[in-house]
């Protein structure tokens, strides 16, 4: 049975941060009321009645925006984290408490339960016991969510964290208590069913379920009771998307934002409802496996997908519960612009604008006029009941006044602005921007490219790219757009502007930087606003900027090493070594740090070990090493630190670093024999109509023609950007034994290179240079 849910736009507001969403407990009337916080400062508790929103009340403006929005666990009041400070409101709207922390950093998220709150900034997680401190944690990397559950023995409740190094923790108090590794940067957490802290029976020693989210886009189960944490199940990040067939049907999903359950399908199980940073909400069914998530439940029958929108713009919260006061279960989701849309399975929110009944009508009338032009007669029109009629006249005049009046409404706040505006304009000259926007810029492991997410309030009229190293432009996402590119030159090889062709206000750019350049890369956003005010992003593009942190290296893997030895601090190295490659907490959490990346593009790995006075790093990449020791060396002499430097240079780490590279050099040559069998083979099918009797191969080749066209295009970049790292390996491996200049050798490693055979490149690899 097909499963359909309605959109009701319920509210439109200031730009809201993510966890700005709750629904409070039904009271009295079986309706819920939602609260929402935006970035104007403003906590607004508003009601559905007879089909319009109606306002319950808005606290005063509390100087900040609104970073996170809670509910006190199994109980009615609200509280807000706005910059460092925490307020407490009554169901009523009262302002019964407000904690003026001395945080420095921003509180992005809340927990409250009975007496105790635990808030969570950046990288620290503070614990509040009746208002006053009662412990903290410095988190080992940047805090992307948090929540309390029963876990550890003991009456105060646990923390759970989601951090940026892939890793999800479990804090008792200010004790680390559990640690697991998941696939990506987790991204959000969730419960999945009731919360335990409000569950009314509570068994002793239960274990909980818990859902996470990733930058990746995989969601995961997880079960966490006093002796272990481990996962159990999994909706994948590659999932037919429906409608949709071919390479592009299984592409990854974007970052999960927001997880939430909830019986929207009325199967008597939980969906998983999971809200994503491009828009896209989903409803995912377990099936059988509902009652009891686990590894084999879930493998005899996979989660479904039940339902799927794409908003458009990133869903900063989620919430479901009665809101029309129906008997459906609604979901009520919030975006960045600050839309609140509600979603339900209710056929009387199927036409909310009222286009259908429009639309019946005239049909009606133009049938009815056909219909007697044709007999020559006049028929007489299909009378409707009294009621009907009664009823649609009613809902005809219902929706005439609310729209009459939501117009006035809006010319009232556009004259205010005017005048505004006006008043200002005469003596100053705009400079701060009326819109918000915002951006994240984050490493696609499995496509070695990164991808530029901009969000705005408004809808986007351009996008301009300046960069000061090469950079390849691989694709664009989101609103529809025109490319423009100029010639740069030395000092910014890259010019690019992007224009908009319809109104969108989230666009995403994929590009792939070149390791070994460190630069900067230049994003001027320019919204659809009065005035025209651009926002500038800069975006810092590091050495080894392709490079991944993992949490297991690989084994037997022959390495080039470097030693370095000095009176440097560990803090020292720690910068020099997070100017290098990105995912590197703040600060070192240990007195010894161990690291471990890898080479998304080539998929070499990089190891490391380092303390105060010495460091060693290893890597099957004799560039990483070359990369490494040429800016500690920079810094460490600006610093006028005297550092000792070994490198020891393994012949064995060439036939890897050349096997590893081997497929993509191979894909890219063949190209130019497929591209020279397209034709012919269109030729032929064209003649003959059946290419049953074709090959395999050549049948592969006439089927994806038009993508290997596509790809020919821009063989020559990438063909140069593939023969540059293979070069560039084979100076640094000379140069690091005492050759500074190799280009007598480089014109017939190009030769090599250009005829292609990999016996003959690693031959020439290992051949003595005098």
């Amino acid at each position: 049975m097909e499963f359909t849910l309605h959109r009701v736009d319920l509210l439109h507001g200031q730009a809201m941060a993510r966890g700005t969403l709750c629904i409070l407990p039904a009271g009295k009337k079986k309706t819920q009321k939602v609260a929402v916080g935006d970035d104007s400062g403003t906590l607004t508790v508003f009601y559905m009645k007879k089909g319009e929103v109606q306002t319950e009340w808005k606290s005063p403006a509390l100087g900040r925006e609104i970073s996170t929005v809670v509910l006190q666990s199994a109980k009615d009041k609200l509280f807000v984290g706005c910059g460092q400070s925490i307020h407490g409101f009554t169901r009523k709207g009262k302002e019964f408490v407000k904690i003026k922390t001395n945080l420095t950093e921003t509180i992005n998220h809340i927990f409250v339960d009975e007496n105790m709150i635990w808030t969570g900034g950046e990288f620290i997680m503070n614990i509040y016991d009746q208002c006053k401190d009662f412990g903290f944690v410095m988190v080992k990397d940047r805090i992307n969510d948090l929540t309390c559950a029963p876990i550890a023995p003991g009456d105060i409740l646990s923390a759970i964290v989601a951090c940026q190094d892939k890793f999800i923790r479990v804090y008792a108090g200010e004790k680390l208590y559990h640690e697991l590794s998941v696939e990506g940067p987790g991204s959000s957490l969730g419960f999945y069913g009731t919360p335990p802290m409000e569950k009314e029976i509570k068994k002793p020693n239960e274990s909980v379920t818990l859902m996470y989210g990733t930058e990746q886009g995989t969601v995961g189960l997880t079960s966490i009771d006093a002796k272990a944490m481990k996962r159990i199940a999994g909706i994948t990040d590659r999932q037919q998307r429906p409608g949709m067939s071919g390479p592009g049907a299984g592409t990854r999903r974007a970052r999960v934002c927001v997880l939430h359950t909830a019986d929207i399908v009325k199967s008597g199980a939980l969906d998983i409802l999971v809200g994503r940073e491009d828009g896209n909400l989903e409803v995912w069914s377990l099936g059988e496996g509902a009652m009891s998530p686990s590894a084999a439940r879930l493998e005899q029958v996979p989660p479904t997908l039940t339902y799927e929108t794409c908003l458009q713009e990133s869903i900063q919260g989620m919430g479901s519960g009665n809101i029309t006061g129906g008997e459906h279960n609604e979901l009520v989701v919030t975006t960045y612009s600050g839309k609140v849309l509600g979603f339900t399975p209710s056929l009387a929110a199927r036409d909310p604008t009222g286009s259908e009944m429009a639309n019946a009508e005239d049909q009606a009338a133009a049938s009815q006029g056909l219909m007697s032009s044709m007999m020559g007669t006049s028929t007489k029109k299909k009378t409707m009941s009294q009621a009907e009629e009664n009823a649609l006249k009613a809902e005809k005049d219902r929706r005439h006044k609310a729209l009459e009046k939501e117009v006035e409404t809006l010319k009232a706040q556009l004259e205010k602005e005017k005048l505004s505006y006006q008043r200002l304009s005469g003596e100053q000259i705009a400079m701060q921007t009326t819109t918000k926007v915002s951006h994240r810029f984050n490493l696609n492991s499995e496509e070695a490219c990164y991808n530029l997410t901009v969000d705005s309030q408004s809808p986007l009229e351009l996008v301009s790219l300046r960069a000061d190293v090469d950079v390849d432009l691989l694709d664009h996402d989101g609103t529809a757009a025109i490319l423009s590119r100029s010639k740069g030159d030395p000092v910014n090889p890259l010019l690019a502007t992007y224009r908009m062709q319809e109104a969108g206000s989230r666009f995403q750019i994929r590009l792939r930087t070149v390791e070994g350049l460190s630069g900067t890369i230049s994003c001027f956003v320019l919204p659809a606003t009065s005035p025209k005010t651009a926002h500038l992003i800069n975006l810092k593009i590091k050495p080894l900027s392709l490079h991944e942190r993992i949490t297991e290296a690989p084994p037997d893997v022959p390495m080039s090493e470097l030693r370095l030895t000095g009176p440097f601090t560990m803090t020292d190295m720690h910068q020099w070594l997070s100017m290098c490659v990105n995912e590197l907490p703040s600060r070192p959490t240990e007195d010894e740090m161990t690291i471990a990346f890898r080479s998304a593009f080539v998929g070499t790995v990089l190891l490391g070990r380092y303390a105060k006075g010495s460091a060693t790093f290893k890597s099957d990449s004799i560039m990483t090493i070359s990369v490494l020791k040429d800016l500690i060396t920079r810094e460490a002499t600006a610093r006028k630190i005297s550092v000792s430097i070994n490198v020891d240079v393994k012949d064995e780490t060439f036939p890897r670093f050349l096997e590893l590279i081997h497929p993509k050099l191979a894909f890219q040559h063949s190209l130019t024999q497929q591209v020279k069998m397209v034709e012919p083979l269109r030729e032929v099918q064209l003649q003959e109509g059946e290419t049953n009797f074709l090959a395999p191969e050549l049948q592969m080749v006439l089927q994806h023609a038009t993508d290997i066209q596509q790809q020919f295009e821009l063989q020559p970049q990438r063909l140069a950007f593939l023969h540059n790292i293979v070069l560039a390996a084979y100076k640094h491996k000379w140069r690091l034994r005492g050759h500074l200049s190799v280009e007598h050798r480089i014109k017939d490693l190009q030769k090599h290179l250009e005829a292609y055979n990999m016996e003959q490149i690693a031959a020439f690899f290992d051949e003595p240079i005098d």
